[in-house]
């Protein structure tokens, strides 16, 4: 089976005390199915425009897309990775930002190929750096990485693509979005946290079967949430997913 999936980040900005990024990978032969659902859940809601997390503040229907995103999620064949990186805790962080936010990135990549049945075409949200062939060169270093531990050539490519054209891209950055945010509360960062984000967190772990969204599951093939460095993966605990389909 072949995949495409759909890369992008959240609180990477100064202020913000851990970044997340994720992974959304869906089957070939399903993305025309997705895209649907997708432009459905989006006149459902009466989202005009692009979807992104930065855009959830005060209306209902942004809240309730938000959930029923993850409610496909959980009801599909599609496959979520998310990293989540304290950056006081990730020495190359403070040595390097670009740098260190590339090779986590990196990190998820390869993992992710792993443990997927097929190989992959990726699609990163785009970024305005000063070197122009990240992409190319994070699908190069994860191939490499994949073959030293024995897996033959998964990525067929990485390319930064604009988000408006891609609803993949629109609905990764949410899911990252909502992890992240839950991982921010629990370090204490909420003063940028609207309620309708903070309403979106509460409920999404329900979701889940959790009480609040702060755990990794590390690993998990379907949805998984990879605390990074090595040093905060369990903290506050590691828990399995229970789905709970609440309204």
């Amino acid at each position: 089976m072949e995949y495409f999936s759909f890369g992008d980040e959240s609180g990477t900005s100064v202020h913000d005390e851990c970044y997340s990024i994720g992974l959304l990978c869906i089957p070939k032969f399903k993305i025309l199915k997705f895209n649907s659902r997708l432009d459905f859940l989006k006149k459902k809601h009466g989202i005009v425009g692009e979807l992104k997390w930065q855009k959830i503040k005060n209306s209902t229907g942004q809240v309730n897309i938000c959930l029923d995103i993850m409610r496909l999620l959980m009801k599909s064949s599609y496959v979520l990775h998310v990293i989540v990186v304290t950056k006081n805790k990730y020495r190359n962080w403070s040595r390097d930002e670009v740098g260190a936010f590339y090779q986590t990135y990196t990190f998820l990549l390869k993992n992710v190929a792993s443990r997927l049945d097929g190989p992959l075409s990726v699609i990163i949200d785009q970024r305005t750096d000063k070197y122009k062939k990240h992409d190319e060169t994070m699908g190069i270093i994860a191939n490499h990485m994949l073959a030293k531990s024995g897996v033959s050539r998964k990525i067929h490519d990485v390319k930064m693509q604009n988000s408006k054209a891609y609803l993949g891209l629109q609905a990764v950055d949410i899911l990252t979005g909502i992890v992240n945010t839950g991982y921010l509360e629990y370090l204490g960062s909420t003063k940028s946290i609207s309620k309708s984000k903070m309403e979106v967190i509460k409920k999404g772990a329900r979701l889940l079967g959790w009480d609040k969204l702060v755990y990794d599951t590390y690993p998990n093939k379907d949805f998984n949430i990879w605390h990074f460095p090595i040093e905060t993966r369990g903290i506050p605990d590691t828990k399995n997913i229970s789905p709970v389909f609440v309204p």
